[in-house]
């Protein structure tokens, strides 16, 4: 299967914690509940700024910045106190928002510096610089524990387009990064380095996603050492600033400073190395193009249903086990392998029909699955934490507006010897439907019809996949589970 992108091998929490302290740098946007109600006759006319908000200087003078001015406000309710609430938008169609309080000095409307970066940040990019900045306004009426919108349920003020100088980020993050091997002496060989990629795409900023990725090839019964290299060093044709590793004790992850020694990579073959340029840590995985569950009497891993990756992390797939199992990474059956980590205990679910636990390349213990005899099965390995899951699919039956949604009237699918091709003959399909497991909800699939030609309507299959539309009638129901997507195709009668 194709690999779209790289995906992240270190959890990236880009959620900004609370912060009521006005010194304290990026706090969050704000946000306010819903209004008791509306003045829809009450309004007020805002002139916006027109100079930069240098919010650096703001926050070292330690003062507020004024976003606009209040130049009308008419038939405001007695007795009320005016509020206004300043919306940061991703764009001037305001489809991502972020919300912040103001405080009315006089005429002119505030905010807190580190509450409009932080704004800035939620809503468009965590990108330090100058930036024109969508916002609007939204005002209320407030008393005590009453809050009144004014203009009605929609009404919006000032729109205008800020120019903003933010917050320093505290960290320079570059936009490249390289892997470079060293020799045994620890000494990059900046000739070979590898470029890694943005594992959210080259059109990111690095501030908004501070990761990147290589996948190579490491050599066997070799010690193989890196550090990782930023853009600049390599414009400049120096191996004066690159970052070494801090190695966590399996070697498999830790952190990355210019003061420590080259890493030591810990496995060999295919490797997917990711790194965060803003917590300073990296982490390694296997990454092979896919992996082959092989099991019984299965002598030859090419004629076995594959596990499929996006990403080298996350494989999955159907595939047919009996009992017990082990996983392959190449089709001669050399290579990593995978079997039971015998250490810990896998669990089964209540049903039965389910087991997960954790693999080791090191384990002589076959994988277990849940049910005692041949079956078709959903399988998810993740290869940096290590795990499985099996979940038995004893059967499944076609179900829709066909048969009311009822289980118990759903048709069943005939499997072949190999449980590559499912099929059903003369089955009566509504305008929407889905393959149910097991005669429960806990398992099914659904997908995306993709060609409607000669009678015949196909589908890309997927585990939990939506609902499938399809022109009612009588059909033979076809699936194949033997090449990824899985295809499923109605032949009318």
């Amino acid at each position: 299967m194709k690999k779209i992108k790289f995906i992240s091998a270190i959890a990236l929490t880009l959620a900004l914690g609370a912060c009521d302290n006005f010194d304290l740098p990026n706090p969050p946007a704000q946000s306010w509940p819903e209004p008791d109600g509306y003045f829809e006759n009450s309004g007020i006319e805002l002139t916006p700024v027109t100079e930069t908000l240098n919010l650096t200087q703001a926050n070292e003078a330690n003062r507020f910045v004024t976003v606009a001015t209040i130049s009308k406000l008419v038939d405001f309710p007695e007795g009320y106190t005016l509020e206004i609430d300043m919306e940061v938008g991703d764009s001037d169609q305001f489809n991502k928002t972020a919300t912040i309080s103001s405080v009315i000095d006089g005429d002119n409307v505030t905010v807190n510096p580190d509450f409009l970066n932080g704004a800035i940040q939620q809503a468009i990019t965590r990108e330090p610089g100058t930036l024109n900045v969508p916002a609007r306004f939204v005002a209320y009426a407030t008393r005590e524990n009453t809050r009144l919108r004014l203009g009605g349920i929609d009404a919006t003020y000032c729109q205008e387009l800020l120019s903003v100088t933010t917050l320093d980020f505290g960290m320079v993050i570059e936009d490249t990064y390289y892997f470079v091997p060293c020799n045994v002496s620890g000494v990059p060989q900046m000739a070979q380095a590898l470029k890694m990629e943005n594992t959210a795409g080259n059109n990111v900023s690095p501030y908004d996603n501070p990761e990147f990725a290589v996948k190579l090839e490491v050599p066997e019964d070799t010690d193989y050492y890196w550090v990782i290299a930023p853009a600049s060093s390599m414009t400049a044709g120096t191996d004066a600033v690159v970052y070494g590793c801090s190695a966590t004790e399996d070697g498999m992850s830790g952190k990355l400073d210019t003061a420590y020694p080259a890493g030591l990579m810990p496995i060999n073959g295919d490797v997917l190395v990711t790194v965060n340029m803003e917590t300073s840590s990296y982490s390694i995985s296997y990454a092979f193009e896919t992996l082959y569950p092989v099991s019984g009497l299965t002598t030859q891993p090419k004629n076995v249903m594959q596990l499929y990756t996006d990403d080298y992390m996350n494989y999955y797939g159907v595939t047919a086990l009996n009992q017990k199992w082990t996983l392959y990474t190449q089709v001669d059956k050399k290579g990593v392998v995978f079997r039971l980590d015998d250490t810990l205990q896998p669990e089964t679910s209540e049903n039965g029909y389910e087991v997960n636990g954790f693999i080791s390349s090191s384990s002589a213990t076959e994988l277990p699955a849940p049910v005692s005899k041949n079956c078709l099965y959903y399988v998810d390995v993740n290869l940096v934490k290590k795990t499985f899951d099996v979940k038995a699919l004893e059967t499944l039956t076609v179900i829709g507006a066909g048969n009311g949604w009822n289980l118990e009237t759903a048709t069943p699918l005939k499997a072949s010897s190999n449980f590559k091709t499912w099929e059903a003959t003369d089955v009566e399909i509504g305008a929407e439907f889905k393959i149910n497991a097991n005669g429960a909800w806990d398992f099914d699939f659904g997908g995306e019809q993709v060609t409607d030609i000669n009678g015949q309507q196909v589908y890309n299959l997927s585990f939990k996949g939506g609902n499938m539309p399809a022109e009612p009638g009588t059909y033979d129901v076809k699936i194949d589970f033997s090449t990824m997507p899985y295809v499923l195709t109605l032949t009318k009668k």
